[in-house]
């Protein structure tokens, strides 16, 4: 394929086919206000960065030719360039351009030419339907209405009316948690607690992963939500501690990003709420080292110093480049320091290789013995989780932040008796592994030195050089910074949680309900860990 220029491709456009097309843009706005270059002195730019705020940025190959054929090169630079100035999700640019590459579209006119290209589109979606490939007919069906709103000759209303009737299934996560997905499904209680003990004690693990982890636990968070976030949005009230929390599912919402009105309150459990207002003492520090840098680039480009937020997760990637295109952008400054999405659902995916913990659920052949953490698992975890507590199915759409209960019906599917199946009965003899484990070496009489330790209602002791205001027979078992005594009535503490448990009924929070239910876990294995290490 030859290259040509912007202004020779309109003009051959206007020669050989007869149609009249106007000059490209040399610059666009994107729909976060970002400025985009398409060609400088008559020549496309090498590639065009899109950010789309709090995500990773999109890269686009673009001075090299996207067709072979000159009319549909046209029409797919025409289309690129009107998606950018319209909407967020850039993919099918992307999708459509490959699906095309593949055919030239033979003709010496506009009506051939289009004519096969309108046959081609509508053959392919119909492939594509059989093969269940819904992303790229869902691409290639927009860019039929796109041409066809444009009059491109040979694309008629029939045809998209036929092709909008292509039913398209949304992505099937079902088997993932009917099934017991062993890398992708729900977690199970003992692993969830597992991974929560070596996480407060792994050097390892930064400590906003750990907070990244507790806020996804506590409410099922998106990667994208959590980058979206900043220190402003925790906070406590007569409720408790809480964090704010922007929706994103659904083409309005996810325009809104941080709009005032698309923030949803969360109370967050107590060691959550930890994490998060030390997460958010860090992330001030951060901010505040890199304010020299963009001062420096103010300085250098004439550009006037902002004020700029302090994201809860801060990115530590600041290229001149990328701090350029948010500080030039009023609508992208905002988020100058926050961390993409991708990077966030990275740092929670390493934990996997980090705490290698074995999977006392999975047949030990696996080439994988570790469990995969992932915030997707996490998500997965809470639905079921609320499911088997009683939560409607509003009620779990509104956590999850869906839109409608398509996404969350099949958790519903998943009964209590299956749950305490695999919990108990199946996995008796891992859960009292895990259950040894989870507290060896953490008993009260196995540490030497025990001055340090302060004593709790006979439970045992707690390493925290700082007073606790929680109720100790109700937080101390899902508390880290717990040391129990061997030797105490922990059958007795179970009873009185299980009774504040009941007391509280359906007036609790969803953090403090989720808080009780992993305090009995942990005396429970308390009390296992215990009786197999007294035989």
């Amino acid at each position: 394929m030859i290259k040509i220029s912007p202004a020779e491709l309109v003009a051959e456009i206007e020669c050989r086919f007869g149609i009249e097309a106007d000059a490209f843009p040399s610059t666009v706005k994107s729909t976060f206000g970002q400025a985009i270059t398409i060609h400088n002195n008559d020549a496309w730019v090498e590639r065009i960065t899109v950010e789309i705020v709090g995500c990773a940025p999109m890269n686009i190959a673009w001075s090299k030719p996207l067709h072979s054929n000159l009319l549909v090169e046209w029409l797919l630079r025409g289309w690129f360039i009107d998606r950018l100035q319209t909407h967020i999700d850039l993919r099918p640019l992307i999708v459509v351009q490959r699906l095309l590459a593949q055919h030239k579209f033979s003709g010496n006119d506009a009506d051939t030419i289009g004519n096969r290209l309108s046959t081609f589109a509508v053959r392919e979606c119909t492939r594509l339907k059989a093969s269940s490939w819904y992303e790229e007919l869902v691409a290639l069906r927009v860019f039929y209405r796109w041409c066809l709103d444009e009059e491109v000759p040979g694309f008629n209303e029939h045809d998209s009316l036929e092709l909008s009737q292509l039913t398209v299934k949304a992505h099937d996560n079902r088997h993932l948690v009917t099934m017991r997905d062993d890398d992708f499904g729900p977690f199970t209680r003992v692993q969830l607690a597992n991974i929560e003990m070596k996480l407060a004690n792994n050097p390892l693990i930064t400590h906003a992963q750990r907070t990244l982890f507790l806020l996804c636990r506590d409410w099922a968070l998106r990667p994208i939500q959590l980058a979206l976030m900043q220190v402003t949005d925790f906070g406590i009230d007569e409720g408790g501690p809480f964090v704010k929390v922007p929706s994103v599912k659904g083409i309005r919402r996810s325009r809104l990003r941080r709009h005032p009105s698309n923030l949803v309150k969360r109370y967050i459990a107590n060691d959550t709420a930890e994490a998060v207002e030390l997460q958010c003492t860090l992330a001030e520090t951060q901010c505040n080292a890199a304010s020299k840098e963009i001062n420096a680039i103010c300085a250098r480009h004439g550009i006037s110093t902002p004020v700029l937020p302090t994201p809860l997760f801060p990115s530590a990637y600041t290229t001149e480049n990328r701090l350029l295109r948010f500080l030039t952008n009023p609508k992208l400054t905002p988020f100058t320091l926050h961390l993409d999405n991708h990077r966030i659902s990275y740092a929670l995916t390493s934990l996997t290789w980090i705490l290698q913990l074995p999977d006392p659920h999975r047949p030990i052949q696996k080439t994988e013995p570790f469990m995969r953490i992932t915030a997707y698992r996490l998500r997965r975890t809470k639905a079921t989780s609320m499911v088997l507590s009683g939560a409607s199915p509003e009620e779990v759409a509104e956590a999850l932040d869906h839109s409608n209960l398509n996404s969350i019906k099949h958790y519903f599917h998943y009964n209590l008796e299956l749950q305490e199946f695999i919990n108990t009965t199946h996995m008796a003899s891992p859960e009292i592994n895990a259950a040894v484990q989870m507290w060896c070496g953490k008993f009260m009489e196995e540490i030497p030195d025990r001055s340090a330790l302060r004593p709790i209602s006979g439970l045992g002791s707690c390493n925290s050089k700082e007073p606790c205001p929680y109720h100790p027979t109700v937080t101390c078992y899902a508390c880290p910074k717990f040391r129990p005594s061997r030797h105490a009535n922990h059958e007795g503490a179970l009873a009185d949680i299980t009774k504040f448990q009941q007391m509280l009924g359906s007036n609790s929070t969803g953090a403090m309900a989720q808080q009780v239910e992993a305090a009995i876990h942990g005396a429970k294995s308390v009390i296992i860990a215990v009786k197999e290490l007294k035989e």
